[in-house]
C-alpha cells in the first residue's frame, strides 16, 4: 500500500483557520486524483460527487474524514455548506 499523502494533514489546520469552507475547497490543498485514488473511485465520477454532493455514500464520507483525519461532522458541515450555496446559485431569479 502506497503511504499517505502528507498534504492531507493540511486539511485539519486551513478548515480550523477559516480557509477552507465548502467541501470543493479542499481540493485546493490536496489534488482530486489523489483523494479519488486513495478512496478507490474513479476520477471522473469522482469529480461529479464533487459537483454534486448529494451523491455521496456514508461510506466514502467516513473513508474520506479518515483519510484526512477530520471528524467526520466537520466534513459532513463542509459538504452541507457547498450543497446550500450551490442550492442558492442554482434557484431561479424572482424565487425564494
Amino acid at each position: 500500500m502506497l503511504a499517505k499523502d502528507k498534504r492531507y494533514e493540511l486539511i485539519v489546520p486551513m478548515v480550523s483557520a477559516g480557509r477552507i469552507h465548502h467541501f470543493r475547497d479542499l481540493f485546493h490543498f490536496i489534488p482530486k486524483t489523489i483523494v479519488a485514488r486513495d478512496l478507490g473511485i474513479n476520477n471522473v465520477r469522482f469529480t461529479r460527487l464533487i459537483d454534486d454532493v448529494e451523491d455521496f455514500s456514508l461510506k466514502d464520507l467516513l473513508r474520506l474524514a479518515a483519510l484526512m483525519e477530520m471528524e467526520p461532522l466537520s466534513l459532513l458541515r463542509l459538504i452541507f455548506d457547498q450543497h446550500q450555496a450551490d442550492k442558492k446559485a442554482k434557484r431561479p431569479k424572482g424565487s425564494k
